[in-house]
């Protein structure tokens, strides 16, 4: 959950949205309007299960969609939200939608729909991606991200770290990708769930050498459909490699 911010006007709250996950891992982007702030807003803790009625289904439009789904969800007067016990269902606390390296070049200063990046870092440097060991590209972690992150590279541990950064747009500065945290993005560090610990293994073993991606033929079907044709969540790129 995270706060849509005015810049141009001393920080003035737009709205605030956040990405709802449910027991088979399908993500739905959620918002809550500024006069609904207050009445809602305190009620909804990360990482607890909730049921929620009475809300509004509107088409997703517009850019830096933080989720692909075609569909988001309004919280409106009516709406009712409860907690519920967590042995109630089980649904996962974290659910992430990871792009081919293959499609990286489509989403080249294309902003309609945010990106996350899951990639290897050893120590101080640029991040490898974990489906291609010779990949590298830059992240660029703002404000208190970049100070969150700045406490791993204290540490004399030298890796690897698998890092995941959320919600990112991706841009070409000088002929090199780089992806860019929004006010959207989270970090996560060595997440503690068995693929990404057994990626953490299998990197510690690993060669860092860094060699260039090789760039992807565009198909010619839209941007759009290939993107949801091509997205992975973290057991099938795990599997993958």
């Amino acid at each position: 959950m995270w706060d849509a911010i005015n810049l141009n006007k001393n920080d003035e709250l737009i709205i605030v949205e956040m990405i709802f996950i449910d027991e088979k891992g399908n993500l739905m982007h959620g918002t809550i309007r500024r006069n609904q702030v207050q009445r809602f807003k305190y009620k909804l803790i990360e990482g607890s299960l909730f049921t929620i009625k009475n809300f509004k289904v509107v088409e997703a439009i517009g850019r830096y969609k933080p989720v692909e789904n075609s569909l988001a969800l309004i919280f409106i007067t009516s709406t009712v939200i409860s907690n519920l016990s967590e042995d109630i269902v089980h649904t996962p606390i974290n659910g992430f939608h990871f792009i081919k390296p293959a499609m990286i070049d489509s989403r080249v200063n294309n902003d309609e729909v945010l990106s996350d990046v899951i990639g290897c870092l050893y120590g101080i440097g640029g991040m490898e991606n974990p489906r291609s060991t010779s990949a590298k590209a830059k992240t660029t972690l703002w404000q208190k991200l970049g100070e969150k992150f700045a406490l791993y590279l204290d540490n004399k541990d030298a890796g690897p770290y698998i890092v995941i950064v959320t919600s990112t747009t991706v841009k070409n500065f000088r002929g090199e990708v780089i992806f860019f945290t929004t006010y959207a993005s989270k970090i996560y560090v060595n997440l503690d769930i068995d693929h990404l610990r057994s990626l953490v293994q299998k990197f510690t073993a690993m060669s860092i050498e860094v060699q260039v991606l090789e760039s992807s033929n565009v198909n010619s079907i839209p941007i759009e459909e290939e993107l949801l044709l091509n997205q992975m969540d973290i057991k099938e790129l795990f599997e993958s490699m």
